[in-house]
């Protein structure tokens, strides 16, 4: 059980959220968490069962879903700038910061921080 989950209140019967609640020692150092009710405060016990079956659960589903899609494990793509990315006019020498309008050291024309043009150079 997690605070935010959703029970059954065995004492008073409503549908409610456990809250977590810090125990406390004699020295107002926390010794511990208990789950209690949201409406009426009482303790509530951390089901054992229920804890242990959510990841086989969440595993399960999970194995579904890559069956579903084609049995393939989706990876995370790895994300590597190159070098020349980044030629940003925020990023250039000529670049002049100004509250109300960003303007090119060059040109002296209005540019954004994320425009871009042949003429960068890098900032030092």
């Amino acid at each position: 059980m997690n605070s935010g989950s959703k029970v059954v209140c065995p004492h008073c019967g409503e549908r409610t959220l456990a809250k977590e609640k810090k125990i406390l020692d004699e020295n107002f150092s926390p010794v511990g968490v208990k789950f209690v009710c949201a409406f009426c405060g009482v303790e509530l016990e951390a089901p054992a069962a229920a804890s242990s079956s959510a990841p086989s659960k969440e595993r399960e589903a999970a194995e579904r879903l890559s069956r579903l899609l084609g049995g393939e494990k989706v990876t995370k793509a790895a994300f590597a700038p190159e070098a020349d990315d980044g030629h940003f006019c925020l990023h250039c020498k000529n670049f002049i910061k100004h509250p109300f309008m960003n303007r090119c050291g060059l040109t002296m024309k209005e540019v954004q921080a994320i425009d871009s043009c042949e003429k960068f150079e890098a900032a030092e």
